[in-house]
């Protein structure tokens, strides 16, 4: 099982997008996927199934260590396994701070699952949540906006990654960063090439456009390929699974 996190600290880089269309398109694609929603503001988890509550989520199994084969829920729509989040999750690092293992709770949570790809879509913090979901995964996948400033937080998370992997002995890599949210302007361009030329061949060749389909797919709760299959959104992110499944990043 391929186990992706899909993080970066800063908001408004289309994280949330990219983890949901990347699942729906591995599983279009034939694959068994799950997707655990490790973000307190729950945007994963509102997108899939609106404003439907459940009596469980992710916060019962970290921090009440209910089962968490009992809390995934199923979507026909995305086609994948979720499992869902809720704000309550903003108080999970209080509850799992004092415990032995703290950072590899949610490793310990999903290590007998079953999936072709299991991705988390991470807490857009450096906090202990996103620790956790470093340590659960062995692959990351960082999207990035083509903005110059983006580079200085982007080595901040390299340097929690090495924490991690020296510190924590996780087998955690950057394997890929996605470039989101691009539009053909000039300071956009250099810094998409300032990008390429920092990260080097783990800069997936497809990128993401700024498109307002993918804004309209999150709100309709459709995987975009299926809003809009035609939009340039639809097919980067179909481009970009097949980028991720062929490992072309490792």
């Amino acid at each position: 099982m391929r186990r992706i996190c899909i993080a970066n600290q800063k908001g408004g880089v289309a994280k949330t997008t990219t983890a949901l269309n990347l699942a729906a398109e591995l599983s279009r694609m034939g694959k068994k996927v799950i997707l655990i929603d490790m973000d307190p503001q729950y945007s994963s988890t509102a997108a899939v199934f609106g404003n439907q509550k459940f009596e469980y989520n992710i916060y019962n199994a970290i921090v009440d260590k209910i089962d968490i084969q009992s809390i995934i829920q199923h979507s026909d729509v995305f086609g994948i396994d979720v499992v869902p989040s809720d704000i309550e999750l903003s108080g999970a690092t209080l509850r799992i701070s004092e415990h032995i293992g703290r950072e590899k709770v949610l490793y310990h949570c999903t290590r007998k699952l079953k999936y072709d790809y299991l991705l988390v879509d991470a807490p857009p913090s450096l906090g202990l949540l996103t620790v956790n979901a470093l340590t659960a995964c062995n692959e990351l996948i960082v999207p990035i906006c083509p903005e110059f400033f983006s580079l200085k937080g982007i080595k901040l998370l390299e340097e929690i990654v090495e924490n991690v992997r020296g510190g924590l002995g996780a087998d955690i890599k950057i394997t890929g960063v996605v470039i989101t949210r691009h539009r053909e302007r000039v300071v956009m361009n250099e810094a998409r090439d300032a990008i390429r030329h920092y990260f080097g061949k783990r800069v997936f060749k497809t990128v993401i456009p700024e498109n307002i389909t993918l804004e309209e797919a999150h709100n309709a709760h459709l995987p975009v390929y299926k809003y809009d299959p035609k939009s340039k959104g639809a097919e980067a992110y179909h481009l970009l699974a097949k980028e991720v499944m062929h490992g072309k990043c490792k």
